[in-house]
């Protein structure tokens, strides 16, 4: 009786390795790929390349805005309301141009010379708060603060006591009808989270935006309130 013979079956444990080594190269650099653009697109650690920092969303309040600045490791206050009071004494003590309804150049040379005189007015406001000298720029429709020395503003040593100026403020105005808005430096992020903190205890809402560490603090007009492309920093 003839013996069946038995047929052989391939051997492919050997293809099925390879295969499996071929994939997991390619996942591998798959992997690194990824990794490498990833940190390409956040700079690589290279401390020249510019990271952008994204505020939390923001609500919008009818609150009154308190502005601090926060530089240096420093907290100081632009006492906005002290500006804004002296603005609106401004807009009280201008003329009214009004348009002449005749087309005469004796008319409308008067008007004329009304609406540069309004201009000339806005553009040389000035005031100084206690931290800052404030003045008209970009065509009367900005305020820039420029600070009067550079040893203004109090460190958290000194605006987490009792007496502080910046506590002062907190117990000057209401959390009900007010809300604070911090201007941050690069370089006082701790000391930020530190005066928020005192802020939230005090019963304030807060705001605040990163501020590149040498830009000048420019803050609309109430004239330039009103012009479209105007930003506003609302609770965070």
């Amino acid at each position: 009786m003839r013996s069946r013979a038995r047929r052989r079956m391939p051997n492919t444990g050997q293809n099925l390795d390879s295969f499996l080594d071929v994939l997991t190269n390619v996942v591998g650099v798959l992997i690194f790929v990824s990794i490498f653009a990833s940190l390409a697109a956040t700079g690589g650690g290279n401390p020249k390349t510019r990271v952008t920092i994204q505020t939390p969303l923001s609500s919008p309040t009818d609150k009154e805005g308190l502005w601090f600045e926060i530089q240096n490791k420093k907290v100081s206050h632009l006492n906005l309301g002290k500006v804004r009071e002296k603005e609106l004494e401004l807009s009280g003590s201008l003329p009214n141009c009004n348009k002449p309804s005749s087309i005469d150049s004796a008319s409308q040379s008067n008007y004329q010379s009304c609406l540069l005189s309004i201009l000339g007015r806005q553009s040389n406001f000035r005031v100084d708060t206690e931290n800052y000298r404030v003045k008209t720029v970009d065509q009367g429709v900005s305020l820039l603060f420029e600070p009067l020395s550079a040893n203004i503003g109090e460190t958290s040593t000194k605006f987490t006591a009792a007496d502080s100026a910046y506590k002062q403020v907190l117990s000057k105005f209401n959390p009900k009808q007010d809300y604070l808005i911090f201007i941050v430096r690069p370089d006082s992020f701790e000391t930020f989270r530190t005066a928020r903190k005192l802020a939230w205890e005090a019963g304030y809402e807060v705001g605040w935006e990163p501020h590149p560490q040498d830009s000048p603090i420019k803050i609309r007009t109430i004239v330039g309130s009103e012009l479209p492309g105007g930003t506003s920093i609302g609770i965070q």
